[in-house]
């Protein structure tokens, strides 16, 4: 019998709305579903420390674990509990120290360096920072020696990580096979965008380009509070053909299904020029093309693929793109095809079997 053990610091949602909660629950189920019997240890201090006894218990039993995989979260790991008091600050360490010593390979999902950018330094007071970017540094330092490979989202990440093995792991999407055909009509195109719409997920020059193209449509899927922080800079370019809707997961489905294109337009930046969106591989899992900002890593798997366009982030190229599109239907229709030709290959149960192949041809040559 296969049979691993998933790390995660938080509880895992049952429902997450958003990328970072959905990720640890899209695994966990993956690793499910291509046939592992999975031991958890997720949840807050106490919960993982019971957890922890129960699973050495296990080992000692004489129990086979293939490996463990775990995922990373925002904060430092000492602080990962919800009020963020270090109760147990070399408990997880420890752990994974311990899986290591009796031959168990452990592989860590590192989501992002947020921490070391702008985006996190001009909006966390400084006090915060004397305590949180020692707590990160030191997680980078025990990675080193607790975890045999490093996953990360994208190969620009990994090349900033101080750790001798990192993988390349961006998310996945939930498959959704085409039930038919379906027909772009000319002179109408229907677009949908869905997160933040703040900070570097300003949209406001996409809108206006909406905004001057008759025949396109933009469904807006937002958080009504980041709506209603940010509705007066999208107000001069609102229309009749631009929605706002506040929807979260199976809410989605009819947006994407009825999308001719999907929006992906940060701005570009030193923090950007890593993200790998999950809103991207959903979208892909839907058969729907992306447009894209150039420079961002995921921009390059669009490129790659020729599974949608790579566009510069500004009102004028998105307007033309734009007037392109609404009247070359075939053009959709021939990145609709790459996309629904390479979902397959983008799921969260590829990405499963991607962590266990790894770490189990590592342990089979230590074996040798």
């Amino acid at each position: 019998m296969k049979r691993c053990i998933f790390h995660y610091l938080h509880p895992i949602e049952d429902k997450p709305g958003i990328g970072s909660a959905m990720r640890p629950n899209r695994m966990l189920q993956a690793f499910r579903d291509i046939g592992y019997e999975v031991d958890t240890v997720v949840g807050y201090s106490a919960k993982r420390k019971a957890q922890i006894r129960r699973i050495k218990q296990n080992i000692k039993n004489g129990i086979c674990y293939d490996f463990v995989y775990s995922e990373s979260v925002n904060i430092p790991t000492a602080l990962a509990d919800r009020d963020h008091i270090p109760r147990q600050p070399f408990l997880d360490f420890g752990f994974l120290k311990f899986c290591r010593k009796q031959g168990i390979p452990v592989g860590l999902f590192y989501r992002d360096m947020h921490w070391q950018f702008p985006v996190y330094r001009d909006h966390v007071s400084r006090w915060k920072q004397m305590i949180t970017l020692p707590l990160f540094r030191w997680d980078l330092r025990m990675y080193q020696k607790c975890v045999d490979t490093l996953f990360v989202p994208s190969d620009a990440l990994g090349a900033l990580v101080p750790h001798k093995n990192t993988v390349p792991l961006p998310p996945g999407g939930l498959y959704h096979p085409a039930e038919s055909e379906k027909a772009a009509e000319t002179g109408k195109l229907r677009i949908f965008y869905v997160g933040n719409v703040l900070g570097v997920y300003d949209i406001t020059e996409f809108c206006a380009a909406v905004n001057k193209v008759d025949g396109v449509q933009l469904t807006i899927c937002t958080p009504q509070q980041s709506w209603e922080a940010a509705k007066h800079r999208y107000e001069p370019y609102l229309c009749d053909r631009i929605h706002v809707v506040h929807k979260s997961g199976h809410q989605l489905q009819p947006h994407y299904q009825e999308a001719d294109l999907f929006c992906c337009c940060l701005e570009v930046n030193e923090y950007t020029r890593l993200a790998m969106p999950i809103k991207v591989f959903e979208s892909i899992g839907y058969g729907v093309p992306v447009v894209i900002t150039e420079g961002i890593a995921a921009a390059e798997l669009i490129a790659k693929s020729d599974c949608g366009w790579v566009i510069e982030n500004n009102m004028d190229a998105f307007e033309v793109l734009l007037r392109r599109l609404k009247n070359n239907p075939q053009e959709i229709q021939e990145k609709t095809q790459n996309v629904r030709a390479i979902a397959p290959y983008h799921t969260w149960e590829k990405r499963a079997q991607k962590v266990a192949e790894d770490l189990t041809v590592r342990k089979e040559k230590e074996s040798i």
